[in-house]
């Protein structure tokens, strides 16, 4: 999954950097909706953008190490 991520962020960096905004988007509104209504059900929010977090983070170390042409 992550070397699968990681070859599509390489070969489509425009669509990797709207992923991250959405993902960044959806993490404000959850913080948001926590903080200023403090509605609960949004707390299961930010558990997933935790798992985007951690998916784009191995994706971005395989890259790095694997799919870097500088070397």
């Amino acid at each position: 999954m992550f070397k699968m991520y990681a070859s599509f962020s390489v070969k489509h960096p425009l669509l990797h950097a709207i992923n991250l905004l959405i993902v960044n988007g959806f993490f404000m509104f959850c913080c948001y909706q926590l903080i200023e209504n403090e509605k609960i059900e949004y707390a299961p929010g930010l558990l997933l953008v935790l798992l985007f977090i951690f998916i784009f983070a191995k994706a971005a170390e395989y890259r790095s190490k694997y799919l870097s042409f500088d070397k």
